[in-house]
């Protein structure tokens, strides 16, 4: 008798319990990233990129030994610190982590080749030398960039990134001076000195950018930001000689130190995640 009052007083316990528990609010769910960004992805990049070198001596006017007496009694071949403008084109490979629900962390490699670049044009005449006429063309370009980087991420949505991105980076520089000497009489010899160096930079490059994941594909698109810093450098102009008499001669080298060089790219990728 005393076993079947408490089994019944256990059980209506249970019942009011799960009475109270049925009325009670149910508590809103807690949204969670259901998406998977790891795995290892390729793709290509295009964009736009500007850089400026700080040369002390970018006319040439002091390094140019060969040149110098005749450049700096000419105001008018003075030249000024490039800026250069163009196009990046390249591709990019990298392997990413997801790391919990809203975490994303990777490596990534790149290159991409470059048209960053601006000539400077100048020209004068000279009565006094037998109408002389020089023609000066100075180019610098920037044709390479390449980096590795770690990229950290965090997931806004299941499929939209932000991330920031820091690591080792490379370019390559190209500068080429042409100096011409026309004389229009036929009796004097022409002249065209042609100076040209290159160079490599090493340094760092930071940025960030976005990154859009399609579903039901694995394709992503991005876009994103990236300033490289390359320190100084020394450029080592190799000159040669041409005549119009038919003679090729090699002129005196010189040295332009870089002060600092600096460039930054805002390009587009589109990628497919194996």
């Amino acid at each position: 008798m005393k076993r079947s009052c408490v089994a019944g007083a256990v059980l209506a316990c249970v019942l009011a319990g799960s009475a109270m528990a049925a009325d009670m609010p149910l508590k809103a769910p807690v949204p969670r990233v259901v998406s998977d960004w790891t795995g290892f992805y390729i793709g290509v990049h295009g964009g736009y990129g500007w850089a400026q070198p700080s040369i002390s001596d970018f006319d040439l006017n002091h390094s140019n030994l060969s040149m110098s007496d005749f450049l700096m009694n000419d105001e008018n071949f003075s030249l000024h610190t490039p800026k250069l403008r163009g196009a990046v084109f390249g591709g990019y490979a990298g392997y990413n982590w997801q790391w919990g629900q809203r975490g994303v962390v990777g490596l990534e490699i790149d290159y991409s080749a470059a048209n960053v670049k601006q000539t400077q044009g100048v020209s004068d005449h000279f009565t006094a030398f037998d109408g002389l006429t020089t023609t000066r063309a100075l180019t610098a370009k920037l044709d390479s960039l390449a980096s590795t980087r770690a990229r950290v991420g965090f997931l806004v949505g299941p499929g939209f990134l932000l991330y920031g991105t820091g690591g080792a980076a490379w370019g390559h520089t190209k500068f080429t001076d042409t100096f011409v000497l026309d004389y229009p009489r036929q009796d004097l010899t022409d002249t065209v000195n042609v100076s040209r160096a290159s160079a490599n930079h090493f340094g760092w490059v930071a940025g960030a950018g976005a990154e859009w994941k399609l579903w039901g594909t694995g394709m992503m698109l991005r876009i994103e930001y990236l300033h490289y810093d390359f320190g100084s450098a020394s450029f080592a102009f190799d000159t040669n000689k041409s005549m119009s008499n038919g003679i090729h001669v090699k002129g005196a080298n010189f040295n332009v130190p870089l002060d600092r060089l600096t460039t930054d790219v805002v390009r587009g990728g589109v990628s497919y995640k194996f």
